[in-house]
């Protein structure tokens, strides 16, 4: 193997500590722009827009270094007005450097209206995992290393998730990963349980700019992440467009020395774009002088708008289904792009 590449290989795995903190291989995907579409990792966050979407992101992490992490993730979710409930379907490719993992994931949701004017939303998920490499003809020095596989090797795993979010002036929300039964192979033993939990707040700062601090926790093997974060999010007047326009930036950090920065623009009321860039710093800054990139589109085809007369709430004038009228209200007004 060759110097260069050598020390590529160790900075790769110096990167993996650093940003997984977890072991010497990144286990799950790590997206900047996830607050977006909190269903990738959360089923209850299934059909959080109340609409009928699609979420393309991709990522490419660490450009310049060979071998560093790819992911693509594509999923659809819908809202189901008359059932209180979502259903979705994710499909996500992680690359890191001849190792592939591909997952696809069917979720579940039920909501309840509860508070004033939240919704209680209860998830499940079920995946099937392939992780697969091609590396019979690397180049190594230890052969024995018992942290590393230099092998043809292709696996299956299923995998099940349940999360719990409340949607509504607050959202906050957290979800158990990885409880599907443990495979004998090492080649899956970084995917171990963890916690997921994540909290965020819009708050209405100027007539036309809402800001959203937002943090997020993960906790696996003993180890806990930390993230923190704010968006300013600004909308034309309806003098200027027929539609509440959105375009938005922001920035986050992660405690173990990165940070990202976050911009986009709603196109149309029903089509999203948004770009982000991460860069680290101490250890981190010596893996990438170009840093990490990802993209995300969103479109959102319809809308679960409060006026559905064939919603069960419109036609029932109990105190409960006043509730849900007042909180549909209040999320058709928020969530119009």
């Amino acid at each position: 193997m060759p110097d260069s590449l050598k020390y590529k290989c160790k900075l790769l795995i110096i990167a993996f500590l650093f940003a997984g903190g977890y072991s010497v291989a990144q286990s799950d995907f790590d997206l900047s722009q996830r607050h977006f579409n909190e269903a990738l990792y959360n089923p209850a966050a299934t059909g959080n827009t109340f609409t009928t979407s699609v979420f393309m992101h991709a990522r490419a992490q660490w450009i310049g270094l060979q071998g560093a992490p790819t992911t693509e993730a594509i999923s659809f979710d819908s809202y189901l007005t008359n059932l209180n409930s979502a259903i979705g379907l994710t499909i996500t490719g992680d690359q890191i450097g001849f190792t592939n993992t591909y997952v696809a994931r069917i979720a579940y949701a039920y909501y309840i209206p509860v508070l004033n004017r939240s919704l209680l939303s209860f998830g499940i998920s079920a995946s099937l995992l392939n992780r697969n490499q091609n590396a019979s003809g690397a180049l190594v020095d230890d052969l024995a290393d018992s942290e590393l596989f230099y092998a043809d090797i292709s696996e299956n795993k299923s995998d099940f998730e349940f999360g719990i979010e409340l949607k509504g002036p607050v959202k906050i929300g957290s979800t158990i990963r990885h409880l599907g039964p443990k495979v004998s192979s090492r080649y899956f033993k970084s995917y171990s349980m963890n916690v997921w939990s994540y909290a965020s707040v819009k708050v209405n700062a100027f007539h036309s700019v809402t800001i959203e601090p937002a943090v997020s926790h993960v906790y696996r093997d003993k180890f806990n992440r930390f993230e923190g974060g704010i968006i300013s999010y600004f909308k034309k007047t309806k003098t200027t467009a027929a539609y509440n326009d959105k375009y938005w930036f922001g920035g986050m950090w992660r405690l173990h020395g990165q940070f990202a920065v976050l911009a986009g623009i709603s196109l149309t009321p029903q089509l999203r774009i948004g770009y982000s860039f991460d860069y680290g710093v101490g250890e981190l800054a010596r893996i990438s002088e170009f840093g990490t990139h990802e993209i995300f589109i969103s479109w959102h085809l319809n809308r679960s708008t409060p006026g559905d007369v064939g919603c069960p709430a419109y036609r029932d004038h109990s105190s409960k289904a006043k509730k849900k009228r007042g909180f549909l209200k209040e999320i058709d007004s928020r969530f119009k792009f």
